[in-house]
């Protein structure tokens, strides 16, 4: 069977910089920095940074350069792909300020919504994602929506119709799909579809699996990580949740042990297609990347890392290509960062 993904090959390296949640548009790419002295191993997994870079014809531009904040590196959240090579992102500086932004290719970004939340109250960036032609994003508890060319905000689900607390969102389009905790334990992930229609997709009771990280494909279907602690272990599944609430399961990580932290995981997806990151090997000491055709049963390992030397960061579906980042390793401190992208086979 012919591979569905062609040899990768670097678009980008530094030596200075931790580098995390890569995403690609129509042939540009975003991703987020995090100096070395600041950043960790952590940094690779997560969806944070105080530093926004664009790569859009050839040129490497920085969007948003802040000072990290003390402890996580929170100042930017992770980059989102839009229409015509835009990128949709959102930024917080605590205690005084926060804003939803988009950039274009050429760099130059608009800012789509200033924080209404008291200056005092300000912690982190927005959960933020985008549709085609607008810019999706979370506040008091409230997902709301303008478009990315600026214009007036809108509340698109109220915050006593979001099911709960909102802990990721993705949009496609087939609508808003996102994942939330409530109060009991339990989590939910629930979609809004291009129609208006908000219904429950999934959902699991308190003490069961967590469901996190949907993503909306072109038909409606959602695929989502679900994770639950087995005999000790994390056990983290990549799912696939027709529209008629049918579930399946994509693909397994190996077991794992609980002694550090839980990485968050975000599948992507494009067509029929799904990617994710799943650990591999005796008790997950490797990082993979792996692509699956729902629609022809397809499926490629693209890459695979061992972690002691070396980590991968969520990949990005877009523009018929597949991206993610690497980071090199001498013990626990930087010694590369790359982005990489490869051509995604028709």
């Amino acid at each position: 069977m012919p591979a569905l993904v062609a040899t990768p090959v670097a678009q980008y390296t530094t030596t200075t910089s931790w580098i995390a949640a890569p995403a690609v548009g129509q042939g540009d790419l975003a991703w987020l920095e995090v100096g070395r002295s600041d950043g960790s191993t952590r940094t690779v997994a997560a969806f944070r940074g105080d530093r926004l870079v664009l790569r859009a014809e050839g040129r490497t531009s920085t969007v948003v350069h802040e000072d990290c904040n003390p402890g996580d590196c929170d100042i930017v959240r992770a980059p989102v792909a839009g229409a015509d090579g835009a990128f949709a992102y959102s930024v917080a500086f605590p205690g005084a300020a926060g804003y939803v932004a988009s950039v274009s290719r050429a760099g130059g970004s608009t800012v789509v919504a200033e924080d209404v939340t008291d200056p005092e109250l300000i912690r982190d960036p927005h959960l933020v994602t985008t549709t085609a032609a607008a810019v999706v994003w979370v506040e008091e508890g409230s997902i709301r929506i303008a478009p990315a060319v600026g214009g007036t905000a809108a509340v698109l689900v109220g915050a006593e119709a979001t099911g709960g607390e909102i802990t990721s969102i993705s949009a496609g389009p087939a609508g808003i799909a996102w994942a939330v905790r409530r109060p009991d334990g339990s989590t939910a992930i629930i979609v809004r579809a291009i129609t208006g229609e908000v219904a429950t997709r999934a959902e699991e009771p308190a003490g069961g699996a967590q469901l996190a990280q949907p993503v909306l494909m072109d038909d409606g279907t959602v695929a989502a990580v679900s994770r639950r602690i087995v005999r000790g272990r994390y056990a983290v599944e990549l799912i696939a949740v027709a529209p008629d609430g049918a579930r399946r399961v994509i693909a397994q990580s190996t077991p794992f042990g609980r002694g550090g932290p839980l990485e968050a995981m975000r599948p992507a997806v494009a067509g029929t297609r799904v990617a994710a990151r799943l650990r591999e090997g005796a008790g997950g000491a490797s990082d993979a990347i792996w692509v699956f055709d729902l629609a022809t049963g397809a499926k490629q390992r693209v890459t695979a890392v061992d972690r002691s030397r070396e980590r991968l960061s969520d990949p990005s579906l877009g523009g018929g290509r597949l991206v993610w980042a690497k980071t090199e390793l001498r013990g626990s401190s930087l010694v590369r960062a790359r982005v990489l992208s490869a051509a995604v086979r028709r």
